[in-house]
Protein backbone atom coordinates (compact mmCIF):
# COMPACT_ATOMS: atom_id res chain seq x y z
CA UNK A 1 0.00 0.00 0.00
CA UNK A 2 1.72 3.97 -0.78
CA UNK A 3 2.47 5.59 2.08
CA UNK A 4 -0.10 8.24 1.31
CA UNK A 5 -2.81 5.61 1.25
CA UNK A 6 -1.62 4.31 4.46
CA UNK A 7 -1.46 7.46 6.34
CA UNK A 8 -4.73 8.67 4.76
CA UNK A 9 -6.18 5.14 6.38
CA UNK A 10 -4.38 6.18 9.51
CA UNK A 11 -6.30 9.14 9.41
CA UNK A 12 -9.31 8.01 9.23
CA UNK A 13 -9.35 4.89 11.56
CA UNK A 14 -7.49 7.95 14.19
CA UNK A 15 -11.89 10.37 13.51
CA UNK A 16 -13.29 7.12 13.46
CA UNK A 17 -12.51 6.21 17.35
CA UNK A 18 -12.44 9.54 18.55
CA UNK A 19 -16.04 10.27 17.01
CA UNK A 20 -16.92 6.37 18.80
CA UNK A 21 -15.79 8.28 22.22
CA UNK A 22 -17.11 11.88 21.68
CA UNK A 23 -20.51 13.18 22.52
CA UNK A 24 -21.48 14.43 18.59
CA UNK A 25 -24.45 15.96 19.56
CA UNK A 26 -22.75 19.13 20.14
CA UNK A 27 -21.09 18.90 16.49
CA UNK A 28 -24.38 17.89 14.96
CA UNK A 29 -25.92 20.99 16.20
CA UNK A 30 -23.46 22.92 15.08
CA UNK A 31 -23.56 21.24 11.38
CA UNK A 32 -26.80 22.06 11.51
CA UNK A 33 -27.01 25.54 12.53
CA UNK A 34 -24.17 25.95 9.24
CA UNK A 35 -25.62 23.32 6.45
CA UNK A 36 -29.33 24.86 7.12
CA UNK A 37 -28.21 29.16 7.06
CA UNK A 38 -30.04 30.88 4.65
CA UNK A 39 -27.46 31.48 2.23
CA UNK A 40 -26.04 27.63 2.33
CA UNK A 41 -29.49 26.31 1.50
CA UNK A 42 -30.23 29.14 -1.46
CA UNK A 43 -27.17 28.56 -3.23
CA UNK A 44 -27.39 24.33 -2.91
CA UNK A 45 -31.12 25.21 -4.35
CA UNK A 46 -30.29 27.34 -6.74
CA UNK A 47 -27.94 24.93 -8.01
CA UNK A 48 -30.53 22.20 -8.36
CA UNK A 49 -32.85 24.63 -10.00
CA UNK A 50 -30.03 25.14 -12.59
CA UNK A 51 -29.54 21.37 -12.78
CA UNK A 52 -33.05 20.51 -13.43
CA UNK A 53 -33.82 23.68 -15.79
CA UNK A 54 -30.76 22.25 -18.14
CA UNK A 55 -32.88 18.70 -17.45
CA UNK A 56 -36.18 20.54 -18.73
CA UNK A 57 -34.58 21.63 -22.04
CA UNK A 58 -32.69 18.39 -22.72
CA UNK A 59 -36.30 16.34 -22.02
CA UNK A 60 -37.85 19.47 -24.87
CA UNK A 61 -35.20 18.76 -27.12
CA UNK A 62 -35.38 14.83 -26.97
CA UNK A 63 -39.11 15.37 -26.82
CA UNK A 64 -38.89 17.19 -30.50
CA UNK A 65 -36.46 14.65 -32.06
CA UNK A 66 -37.92 11.38 -31.02
CA UNK A 67 -41.65 12.88 -31.06
CA UNK A 68 -42.00 11.05 -27.41
CA UNK A 69 -41.27 11.97 -24.15
CA UNK A 70 -38.30 10.72 -22.84
CA UNK A 71 -37.93 11.87 -18.95
CA UNK A 72 -41.02 10.43 -16.79
CA UNK A 73 -40.34 12.82 -13.97
CA UNK A 74 -37.43 14.54 -11.94
CA UNK A 75 -36.99 15.45 -8.34
CA UNK A 76 -34.68 16.89 -6.24
CA UNK A 77 -33.33 17.25 -2.52
CA UNK A 78 -31.11 18.59 0.04
CA UNK A 79 -30.17 15.99 2.42
CA UNK A 80 -31.34 16.50 5.87
CA UNK A 81 -28.59 17.13 8.20
CA UNK A 82 -28.34 14.06 10.34
CA UNK A 83 -28.09 11.83 6.97
CA UNK A 84 -25.13 13.96 6.58
CA UNK A 85 -23.58 13.75 9.52
CA UNK A 86 -24.33 9.80 9.67
CA UNK A 87 -22.52 9.43 6.51
CA UNK A 88 -19.35 11.78 7.54
CA UNK A 89 -18.96 9.06 10.58
CA UNK A 90 -19.13 5.98 7.91
CA UNK A 91 -16.40 7.75 6.28
CA UNK A 92 -13.94 8.16 9.06
CA UNK A 93 -14.64 11.81 8.86
CA UNK A 94 -14.98 14.56 11.29
CA UNK A 95 -18.85 16.08 11.69
CA UNK A 96 -18.08 19.54 10.48
CA UNK A 97 -19.49 21.84 7.89
CA UNK A 98 -16.09 21.98 6.14
CA UNK A 99 -15.81 18.08 5.87
CA UNK A 100 -19.55 17.80 4.52
CA UNK A 101 -18.74 20.17 1.46
CA UNK A 102 -15.72 18.76 0.52
CA UNK A 103 -16.61 15.41 1.03
CA UNK A 104 -20.09 14.78 0.07
CA UNK A 105 -20.84 15.04 -3.63
CA UNK A 106 -24.57 14.15 -2.60
CA UNK A 107 -25.69 17.20 -0.05
CA UNK A 108 -27.95 18.21 -3.29
CA UNK A 109 -28.97 15.48 -4.81
CA UNK A 110 -31.66 15.26 -8.41
CA UNK A 111 -33.55 12.16 -9.25
CA UNK A 112 -34.44 11.40 -12.86
CA UNK A 113 -36.41 8.89 -14.59
CA UNK A 114 -36.78 8.29 -18.08
CA UNK A 115 -39.38 6.13 -19.61
CA UNK A 116 -36.88 3.74 -21.68
CA UNK A 117 -33.18 2.40 -20.63
CA UNK A 118 -31.26 3.64 -23.24
CA UNK A 119 -33.14 7.11 -22.84
CA UNK A 120 -31.10 7.57 -19.40
CA UNK A 121 -27.63 7.34 -21.11
CA UNK A 122 -28.94 9.69 -23.99
CA UNK A 123 -29.68 12.33 -20.76
CA UNK A 124 -26.40 11.73 -19.18
CA UNK A 125 -24.98 12.47 -22.83
CA UNK A 126 -26.28 15.80 -23.32
CA UNK A 127 -25.89 17.01 -19.70
CA UNK A 128 -22.25 16.44 -19.68
CA UNK A 129 -22.18 18.47 -23.18
CA UNK A 130 -23.28 21.48 -21.32
CA UNK A 131 -20.80 24.18 -20.71
CA UNK A 132 -21.85 25.94 -17.77
CA UNK A 133 -21.62 22.72 -15.45
CA UNK A 134 -18.37 20.65 -14.57
CA UNK A 135 -18.49 16.73 -14.70
CA UNK A 136 -16.85 15.34 -11.78
CA UNK A 137 -17.43 12.78 -11.65
CA UNK A 138 -19.36 9.67 -12.91
CA UNK A 139 -20.79 6.06 -12.23
CA UNK A 140 -22.46 3.86 -14.47
CA UNK A 141 -24.32 1.08 -12.11
CA UNK A 142 -26.85 0.16 -15.44
CA UNK A 143 -23.58 -1.81 -16.61
CA UNK A 144 -22.16 -2.67 -13.42
CA UNK A 145 -24.69 -2.97 -11.12
CA UNK A 146 -24.09 -3.27 -7.21
CA UNK A 147 -24.33 -6.24 -5.18
CA UNK A 148 -27.62 -4.98 -4.52
CA UNK A 149 -28.87 -5.19 -7.81
CA UNK A 150 -29.04 -1.55 -7.74
CA UNK A 151 -28.76 -0.15 -11.26
CA UNK A 152 -28.69 3.63 -12.06
CA UNK A 153 -26.21 6.36 -13.86
CA UNK A 154 -24.76 9.07 -11.31
CA UNK A 155 -23.18 11.70 -12.35
CA UNK A 156 -21.52 14.47 -10.01
CA UNK A 157 -21.75 17.94 -11.72
CA UNK A 158 -20.52 21.08 -10.30
CA UNK A 159 -22.46 24.50 -10.51
CA UNK A 160 -21.13 27.98 -10.48
CA UNK A 161 -23.18 29.79 -8.29
CA UNK A 162 -22.54 33.31 -7.99
CA UNK A 163 -23.46 36.15 -5.47
CA UNK A 164 -22.57 39.63 -5.29
CA UNK A 165 -18.33 39.29 -6.44
CA UNK A 166 -18.36 35.76 -4.76
CA UNK A 167 -18.82 32.45 -6.80
CA UNK A 168 -19.25 29.10 -4.86
CA UNK A 169 -18.94 25.58 -7.07
CA UNK A 170 -22.10 23.80 -5.59
CA UNK A 171 -21.69 19.81 -6.15
CA UNK A 172 -24.87 18.21 -7.07
CA UNK A 173 -25.19 13.89 -7.81
CA UNK A 174 -27.66 13.76 -10.51
CA UNK A 175 -28.98 9.76 -10.40
CA UNK A 176 -30.58 8.72 -13.89
CA UNK A 177 -32.66 5.37 -14.51
CA UNK A 178 -35.13 4.05 -16.11
CA UNK A 179 -39.06 3.75 -14.77
CA UNK A 180 -38.45 -0.27 -14.28
CA UNK A 181 -35.33 0.73 -12.23
CA UNK A 182 -36.80 2.89 -10.59
CA UNK A 183 -39.55 0.96 -9.06
CA UNK A 184 -37.47 -1.25 -8.13
CA UNK A 185 -35.10 0.89 -6.13
CA UNK A 186 -38.60 1.76 -3.92
CA UNK A 187 -39.57 -1.20 -3.33
CA UNK A 188 -35.86 -2.78 -2.40
CA UNK A 189 -35.71 0.69 -0.15
CA UNK A 190 -38.83 0.19 1.41
CA UNK A 191 -38.68 -3.88 1.89
CA UNK A 192 -35.37 -3.13 3.33
CA UNK A 193 -35.79 0.09 5.86
CA UNK A 194 -35.02 -1.00 9.44
CA UNK A 195 -34.84 -4.30 8.98
CA UNK A 196 -31.79 -6.08 10.88
CA UNK A 197 -28.48 -7.22 9.28
CA UNK A 198 -29.78 -10.75 9.29
CA UNK A 199 -33.09 -10.12 7.99
CA UNK A 200 -31.75 -7.53 5.51
CA UNK A 201 -29.43 -10.37 3.69
CA UNK A 202 -32.51 -12.58 3.13
CA UNK A 203 -34.32 -9.79 1.50
CA UNK A 204 -31.21 -8.69 -0.68
CA UNK A 205 -31.17 -12.09 -1.98
CA UNK A 206 -34.72 -12.09 -3.11
CA UNK A 207 -34.28 -8.40 -4.09
CA UNK A 208 -31.48 -9.08 -6.46
CA UNK A 209 -33.21 -12.07 -8.19
CA UNK A 210 -35.48 -9.27 -8.86
CA UNK A 211 -33.46 -6.96 -10.42
CA UNK A 212 -32.84 -9.58 -12.72
CA UNK A 213 -36.39 -9.91 -13.76
CA UNK A 214 -36.64 -6.47 -14.22
CA UNK A 215 -33.88 -5.60 -16.11
CA UNK A 216 -35.25 -8.20 -18.29
CA UNK A 217 -38.58 -6.85 -18.79
CA UNK A 218 -36.73 -3.24 -19.13
CA UNK A 219 -34.55 -4.68 -22.03
CA UNK A 220 -37.77 -6.54 -23.56
CA UNK A 221 -39.65 -3.18 -23.56
CA UNK A 222 -36.93 -1.43 -24.80
CA UNK A 223 -36.80 -4.18 -27.90
CA UNK A 224 -40.89 -3.60 -28.27
CA UNK A 225 -40.60 -0.04 -28.35
CA UNK A 226 -37.63 -0.52 -31.17
CA UNK A 227 -39.91 -2.50 -33.30
CA UNK A 228 -42.82 -0.24 -32.92
CA UNK A 229 -40.75 2.72 -34.53
CA UNK A 230 -39.52 0.41 -37.11
CA UNK A 231 -43.59 0.13 -38.68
Amino acid sequence: MPKKDSKNQKKSIGIKETLAGADTSLMEKQLKEQIEAPMVRLSYTYAMDVVQAKLKMINADLTEQFDRQVIRSMTGRIKQTDSIAKKLMRKGREVTFQAAVTTLNDIAGIRVVCFFCDDIYRVADYIKKQKDITLIKEKDYVKNPKKSGYQSIHLIVEVPVTYLEKTTKIRVEIQIRSFAMDYWAELDNQMCYKKSAGQIENVERETKDYSDVIAKVDNQMLELRRQIEKM
